[in-house]
């Protein structure tokens, strides 16, 4: 009984297909799953004791940093930013999809945080950087930096973690220059 030509064109197609993903599996292997985003802002020098009040203050990142699709809740905090400050990531007030920002450091020139976007997920590394010029010109930048472990997507999501995570950052710098 020969093959009908939809049989054989399906043979085709499955085929063809399971090339595509050996391919796409193989060129995965060469790929680098580490990302660096990076984002930088000015901050004008009339708007300087604004920022440091944003920045070092537990209470104002609630109103400057940006969730996608949720809040942040301040759940231990000092008068001033201080290591293990804490808050609480809630995404359309589901307490079942949770979750967290932890102040690691804080020194005059940097902050550093773990993030981490919900209990099922590794923390990420975040580190902001003030650093000011010569000329009395402030310059902010944020910078995220690890090492994706999620198989071999890994080097596929940290090519594009870059957009994902940098839309949340230049919105949140955004609200914090404003």
């Amino acid at each position: 009984m020969q093959p009908t030509q939809a049989l054989v064109s399906l043979r085709f197609i499955t085929r063809i297909a399971a090339v595509i993903i050996l391919m796409a599996v193989a060129v995965g292997f060469f790929l680098p799953a580490d990302y660096r985003i990076e984002r930088n802002i000015a901050v004008s020098s009339a708007k300087y004791d604004l920022l440091q009040e944003r920045l070092y203050h537990p209470a104002a990142w609630v109103e400057w940093m940006h969730i996608e699709s949720g809040d942040l809740v301040l759940e231990e905090g000092s008068r001033a930013l201080a290591p293990g400050d804490r808050y609480l990531i809630v995404y359309d007030a589901e307490a079942t999809k949770q979750g967290s920002i932890v102040i690691d450091s804080v020194s005059s020139n940097s902050i550093e945080f773990t993030v981490q976007p919900n209990q099922k997920t590794q923390s990420i590394p975040n580190v902001l950087n003030i650093t000011t010029s010569n000329t009395g010109e402030t310059q902010l930048q944020w910078v995220i930096e690890g090492e994706l472990d999620a198989g071999f997507l890994s080097p596929y999501l940290a090519l594009v973690a870059n957009r994902i995570a940098g839309s949340n950052i230049e919105a949140s710098l955004a609200n914090l220059n404003r």
